[in-house]
Formats: structure tokens, sequence, C-alpha cells
């Protein structure tokens, strides 16, 4: 063979290799892709900002909620503090549908085969719904069932629940057992009990606090109150970003928690 040619030969041999060993190390840096990200960046922020665009792997509208309980010496009232966030974050403006304030956490409690939110063991969702009725008693959000298509930011009416009983540790019962126990904040237009003569979904138009079959997410709408407001934005929104502000974690592509940076400032 030509010296000459026997030379190019080398070359393109130790070319390819090169190449393709550039290529090895670009798919293991792929496959061991992570990142760092805080768990919040501003007072009213949302949780692991960071990771918006980030491909962890997750198929979970909750997942924040699954990093968050991995965060070390975490305790119980830290997460039913973060409930309470959720839930003024979730009305953060005029009346919602009332599934609009829920989370589901069927998986992290294990309820794959019993998506009720009445399990008879403690759960998530069951301690998540306590701290809705907390924030009711206190006057923080309130319920209704009148639709008002006139004014769609007044949420202060006299069919309002807070109104509907002079007990209202006994209105928030009535109304938890009926509507979230008995998951009617999830309700499909078809069922067969709602419809009317005419074809009509009963679950659709308003109702009333003393006729629970017909409730559901149309009809029942949840808001923040300005007593609400006041709370969370001096009281609750600081000391929740005050007590995560100076925590990090670090997830590989897969949502895997590598290590976490700094602590919670108790």
């Amino acid at each position: 063979m030509n010296p000459r040619f026997k030379n190019i030969d080398i070359l393109y041999n130790s070319l390819i290799k090169e190449i393709t060993q550039k290529l090895k190390l670009k798919s293991t840096i792929r496959q061991k892709k992570m990142a760092i990200g805080r768990v919040i960046r501003e007072v009213d922020g949302v949780l692991f900002p960071d990771f918006d665009d980030f491909e962890y792997g997750k198929d979970d509208e909750f997942w924040e909620m699954e990093l968050l309980l991995q965060i070390p010496n975490l305790t119980k009232a830290d997460i039913l503090e973060y409930f309470e966030y959720c839930i003024f974050g979730f009305s953060i403006s005029g009346k919602i549908e009332g599934d609009d304030i829920m989370i589901y956490t069927y998986r992290i409690d294990h309820l794959d085969n019993n998506l009720s939110p009445n399990p008879p063991r403690p759960t998530y969702i069951s301690e998540y719904i306590n701290v809705i009725g907390q924030l009711f008693l206190a006057g923080y959000i309130d319920f209704g069932s009148y639709c008002d298509d006139e004014d769609r930011d007044r949420i202060d009416y006299p069919t309002n629940l807070y109104y509907y009983k002079e007990d209202k540790y006994q209105a928030w019962i009535y109304f938890r057992d009926n509507y979230f126990y008995a998951n009617r904040f999830n309700r499909d237009l078809d069922e067969p009990d709602t419809i009317d003569e005419k074809g009509y979904s009963l679950i659709l138009g308003d109702t009333s606090w003393d006729t629970p079959k017909y409730w559901s997410q149309y009809n029942i709408w949840v808001a923040r109150t300005p007593k609400g407001t006041k709370y969370y934005n001096e009281i609750l929104a600081p000391r929740f970003y005050n007590k995560y502000k100076d925590l990090e974690v670090e997830i590989d592509n897969k949502g895997n928690i590598i290590r976490w940076i700094g602590e919670i400032n108790r």
C-alpha cells in the first residue's frame, strides 16, 4: 500500500474513533443530566420554579408535592402550612369552581384502587380537606352557590355557606360530608339521576344548600375573602417564603433527588 494512503487511513480511523468517543460522552452526559433549583424564589411565588422547563421525567400534576415531602426534617406542621399555601394560591382572584381548589394525591396516598377522598384511614387528601375547613371557619375563604353573571368579582352574598347556619362548625361538617367526602366536586354531566325530563343537567344551574344531590363543581364556587387576602399577604406568604428561601435541591433527569443544599429556616 502506498504509505501516503496508509497514513490517510490511520488518520481516518483515528478521527472516527474520536468522534465515536465524543458521541458516547455526550450521551452519558445527557443521561446523567442534573439541575439545581431553589424551592422558592419570591414571596407569593410558585414552588420549584427552576424546574418548569427541565425534563424531570415525572408525569404528575403535583410532582412538586412529591419533592416537598422529601425535604429533610419536614414536619406535619410544615405540610399543613403547605396545604394552606396551595389553597390560597388556587383562590387568588374572584370566584373559582369547587374542583379548582383541590389537589389530587391519589398516587401519594396509595388510593389507586379507591379514588374516594373519604377513605377510612388518614391521608394527605383528608388532611387537606380539613385545612380547607379551618380556613372557612376562620373566615378566610367562603363558598357560594349563586351564579352572578353581572358581577363576577363579588363574593359576599347572603346565600353563602358562611351564613347558612348560625353554627359555622355545623355548616362546615354538613358541607364537607356532602360535597368533598361525597366527591361532588368531581361530577360527570351525564349522571342519570341528575337529568330532568327535558334532558337538562340539574348540576349546572343554581342550587341551594338544602339540595346536596345537585351540588357539583359547576354550581358551587369558592373564593378568598378580604380577611383571607390580608392574612395571606401579611402573614402566610412572607412566612412561607422565609422558611424555604435558602433551600435548594439537585435532581436528575428522572426527577430523583441527588442532594439538598441548605436547610429550612426555623
